[in-house]
């Protein structure tokens, strides 16, 4: 091996032309000239005393070599970025990664503040946060795939903490447009045979209104099921069609109301924090639950209509 510097600037326009497959596009991405590239790639190769490309018309490719190469210096820069993060983190910081999971209903009500005061206090943090079902966060917490999630408390799992934020009440959303769109309060007796559009069964609040209807001896007429809220939502006016949902999802759309529905059974649902029972060596689950007991219910006061 030459005792000749490999430098970290090699490691980067190496990665770039692997991946471009071509010298002029790295430097392209690079911002930099292509014979630099090019006059890079050959003293790198000249130091190693290895060849990393071979040419297949215009287009580069890597010698085996160079495939094992790629390995180590993508390895290599992660290590320095992680190092230069670290040295860059104050003294009594926080470190560490918290991968969240939401319900859809609440990802764009909710998260977007939530993540803005938790990264204001710990900035050394790296987070993840991951849109699916409850059913669906309630596995990945088991699995340990997730550290915890917001959605709705269902209580399945005896290995899980349901912790109640606030709750949201089901409502008839309509748009401005529908012939109900007026009304001050309907019964959910009003409900058998109306026009509705519903989420799949899949869905944690589907099987929720069901239990609604099934409880109120109701029978809605499904005209579709849709498996993305916002569509729905959307397909409301066109399809002249009703959805029963918490209020909650109005937060962000126009042109749609929620009438208050009126029922002998409870039409609440619970909003909530779900973790691991065993979460609380987590300080980074720690500090999340610390700050969604304090801001959720008032995020959700502020976004649900009527309130």
């Amino acid at each position: 091996m030459t005792h000749d510097p490999l430098e970290l600037r090699h490691l980067r326009y190496f990665l770039a032309v692997a991946e471009a497959g071509s010298f002029s596009r790295a430097a392209n991405r690079l911002g930099i000239s292509q014979p630099n590239v090019s006059q890079q790639m050959r003293d790198l190769e000249s130091a190693l005393r290895i060849s990393l490309f071979q040419r297949r018309g215009k287009r580069i490719l890597l010698t085996a070599t160079g495939v094992i190469f790629q390995e180590h210096a993508r390895a290599i820069l992660r290590q320095v970025e992680i190092f230069l993060d670290e040295i860059s983190i104050e003294p009594g910081q926080m470190r560490g990664s918290l991968h969240l999971g939401v319900v859809p209903i609440l990802n764009v009500a909710l998260m977007p503040q939530l993540l803005g005061m938790f990264a204001a206090t710990h900035p050394a943090i790296s987070l993840n946060v991951e849109e699916i079902s409850s059913t669906e966060i309630e596995t990945a917490l088991e699995e340990g795939r997730m550290d915890a999630g917001l959605g709705f408390l269902t209580r399945h799992s005896p290995n899980l903490r349901y912790e109640r934020l606030c709750a949201d009440e089901f409502a008839l959303i309509v748009h401005e447009s529908h012939p109900w769109a007026k009304r001050r309060v309907i019964d959910v007796s009003e409900l058998h045979q109306a026009r509705m559009l519903q989420l799949p069964d899949t869905f944690v609040m589907r099987r929720m209104s069901d239990t609604i209807c099934r409880e109120h001896q109701v029978r809605p007429r499904t005209i579709a099921e849709i498996n993305a809220i916002e569509t729905l939502l959307r397909s409301l006016a066109p399809l002249h069609a009703a959805a029963l949902m918490p209020k909650i999802a109005l937060h962000g759309t126009t042109g749609l109301i929620a009438i208050p529905l009126k029922g002998k059974k409870n039409l609440a649902l619970e909003i909530g924090l779900l973790r691991l029972i065993d979460s609380g060596a987590n300080s980074a689950v720690s500090e999340f639950t610390k700050l969604a007991r304090g801001a959720v219910p008032k995020i959700i006061k502020s976004r649900v209509p009527g309130r």
